[in-house]
């Protein structure tokens, strides 16, 4: 006659408790690696589609994790405010801007621009779908290593 032993069930609840208290942890390191791996791939699309030498654009740029570590993010560094912070110039090269209209005052000017907006450079965007396999394959080894934890006890 088969049967369940109360300490088996015991122990199977002593090994997802313990799991629980570690997977803050072990969830927050998650998300610190996939933020450095988006830091990486952010700077990479920077340098391929700003003209950067210098690294400016790419310096402020930072990795965020969640307090409770539960997001992973890059964004431009909060140093500064107003229209010339490091937040509104990243704004401006992902999305593009509108070009300063002349403003009349010589009659003999000819404006050499013809177009009223920059495109953006999108770096943000490429790198969002350059991520998505790299991020699955974290994540799969995330599960991976609880469900080896669980098994093993």
């Amino acid at each position: 006659m088969q049967s369940i032993e109360n300490s088996d069930l015991q122990d199977l609840s002593k090994q997802l408790n313990d799991l629980l208290e570690e997977m803050p942890n072990e969830r927050r390191n998650l998300h610190e690696k996939l933020a450095d791996l988006a830091k990486q791939e952010v700077d990479r699309q920077i340098a391929s589609t700003v003209n950067d030498s210098s690294g400016k654009i790419q310096s402020w740029q930072e990795p965020h994790v969640g307090s409770g570590g539960g997001y992973a993010a890059v964004r431009a560094t909060d140093s500064g405010t107003g229209s010339n912070s490091p937040g509104a110039i990243t704004n401006y090269l992902e999305n593009g801007h509108k070009i300063r209209t002349p403003s009349g005052n010589s009659s003999h000017y000819r404006p050499d621009i013809h177009t009223p907006y920059v495109e953006g450079r999108h770096f943000y965007e490429a790198s969002r779908s350059a991520l998505e396999s790299q991020s699955i394959s974290l994540a799969e080894n995330f599960a991976d290593k609880l469900a080896e934890r669980l098994e093993s006890g």
